[in-house]
């Protein structure tokens, strides 16, 4: 049986290539128009806003995908 890579297609894209992860303060860098204090409210309340699947959790480390926090805002504005 022929796979997407044996049949000459690209292979399949995973999730962690496009990541692009940062702590908190690396957030509110990017995105002044949040606080830390906000930002640390959205990441405790990550299961009930749908931001968990940004989340990733090292240790003790928090870390969120850059990008997929940009996603999120915009998929809050369309409602």
């Amino acid at each position: 049986m022929a796979t997407a890579e044996t049949a000459g297609a690209a292979p399949a894209q995973t999730p962690t290539e496009n990541l692009r992860l940062g702590d908190v303060d690396a957030l509110v860098r990017e995105h002044p128009g949040f606080t830390t204090p906000a930002v640390r409210t959205l990441i405790h309340r990550a299961k009930d806003n749908g931001l968990d699947r940004h989340i990733y959790r090292v240790g003790r480390k928090v870390l969120v995908d850059l990008n997929g926090f940009q996603d999120w805002v915009r998929e809050q504005n369309r409602g």
